[in-house]
């Protein structure tokens, strides 16, 4: 901006070596004003967003949580509209994003539930739905009275941008035939990435798993060629999503985070405590958890009796919450996250599956705890093993990291700085936030004829 504050300073100083300077004065107050004002105003869009879950600011949810964040500051600058899905047991909408917001629609999802008739009609669906190769999650996501309120909305809101959050509501996109407005899909990961890979002896399981990445190829493919830009997050997704895209605009936006305040405390409490903690709706933190559980976390007892397991999150199946005993504990959803994170020694996130960026891991790093986790979940981070977290492959790799930490409370507290200080540094959302702004303007722009 230098240039404009010199040439105002040219016209004011005319003010004062001239005689009728006052109108010198004038002219230049009003053309520091007019030259300003581009980047001193935001232009207020209408922003219709179609959302999979219910946007919380304390979700244990990554999605449903960076969903919030990211609305919380949108709402400062433009008119939202949300229409989105929640499951019969999940919480409703962030009562502060619902006051932000011009309307917020919520559907619930059709047999959500957790009881056993809700979850076998459930899982029969989705077998089902293969036959038609439709990804499983896919189905698990649809319902008509979401699309038909969804183009009820879209006929009397008249957005200037239609944001899908998440591939699975990509299949509501014929919801939209007939509005002009730009689409923009975020796609936190590849759908072909995220799908059940969990190992399994049963050979049903396998023939679905398989049967499920390739419905999974072909609905991406469909999907990627029906929007206007494609978000991601890494540079791995925007390779494996360029293979779909077909001329369709990529453009790759680092997530941020929340910054507390203060650090966690360093987890010094007796006995030491390991934590995982996710959305166990995701498969790869399904897959991570059993992992830690059945492979990782035996080894570590044997060397270190007295340590205790806390696995957190939504929705964990039958099949996770079998591994709970007096050493894990298998909490499921859980009110507020930070306590669990304060009395935590170390995070583990033994993932081995997916893409994208962990929001679990933005927020270990953020609230300053030591972190043993896998290359694959610090894709798109810009940080350094043994300086901000240590990696680790293989069982004995995590087992060793592990030990070495607990058995080093210095080592442990120095890497837990110095990860907060890369946060601090790095994982703000002022630049995020100012590139979905762009890319809103930019794509508004281009839909205008010249």
């Amino acid at each position: 901006f230098a240039w404009r504050e010199n040439l105002s300073v040219v016209l004011t100083w005319r003010w004062i070596s001239m005689p009728g300077g006052d109108c010198f004065w004038v002219v230049g107050a009003i053309g520091w004003f007019i030259l300003d004002l581009p980047h001193s105003m935001t232009i207020e869009r209408r922003l219709l967003y179609l959302l999979p879950f219910a946007p919380r600011l304390d979700a244990t949810n990554g999605g449903s949580k960076v969903m919030a964040q990211i609305l919380s500051r949108m709402a400062a600058h433009h008119k939202l509209c949300l229409v989105y899905l929640r499951g019969i047991d999940e919480p409703p909408i962030d009562e502060l994003i619902r006051q932000h917001c011009d309307c917020a629609v919520e559907v619930i999802r059709a047999w959500s539930g957790s009881d056993f008739i809700h979850r076998w009609v459930r899982q029969s669906r989705l077998v089902i739905s293969l036959i038609g190769n439709r990804p499983m999650w896919v189905t698990d996501w649809y319902s008509r009275e979401y699309s038909e309120k969804a183009r009820s909305i879209i006929e009397r809101w008249h957005p200037d941008i239609l944001h899908i959050d998440y591939h699975i509501m990509g299949q509501y996109l014929p919801a939209l035939y007939g509005c002009t407005a730009p689409r923009v899909l975020t796609m936190p990961e590849s759908g072909e990435r995220a799908a059940p890979f969990i190992t399994s002896s049963n050979k049903f399981i396998q023939l679905l798993n398989r049967y499920d990445r390739l419905a999974w190829r072909r609905y991406e493919k469909a999907v990627v060629q029906e929007v206007d830009a494609v978000v991601v997050f890494t540079d791995c997704d925007n390779k494996a999503i360029a293979r779909l895209a077909s001329g369709t605009r990529i453009v790759k936006i680092p997530l941020g985070t929340e910054i507390p305040e203060n650090p966690q405390d360093l987890g010094d409490d007796y006995p030491p405590k390991l934590l995982f903690f996710g959305s166990f709706i995701h498969p790869p933190n399904l897959d991570a958890a059993l992992r830690l559980a059945h492979s990782i976390f035996p080894s570590l007892l044997a060397r270190v009796p007295e340590l205790e397991l806390y696995i957190v999150g939504d929705q964990p199946p039958p099949v996770l919450k079998r591994v709970a005993n007096e050493k894990i504990m298998v909490t499921g959803r859980v009110p507020d996250l930070a306590p669990y994170l304060a009395r935590a020694s170390i995070v583990v996130a033994p993932l081995r599956l997916g893409g994208g960026m962990r929001v679990k891991i933005l927020e270990t790093l953020a609230a300053g705890k030591a972190l043993v986790t896998t290359p694959l979940a610090v894709e798109g981070l810009a940080i350094i093993d043994r300086e901000q977290v240590v990696l680790a492959e293989s069982d004995a790799e995590f087992v060793q990291a592990i030990i070495k930490l607990l058995a080093d409370p210095e080592m442990r507290a120095a890497l837990a700085n110095r990860a907060r200080t890369w946060a601090c540094e790095n994982l703000g959302w002022e630049k995020s936030i100012a590139a979905y702004e762009g890319l809103y303007t930019n794509l508004i722009e281009s839909a205008q004829p010249s």
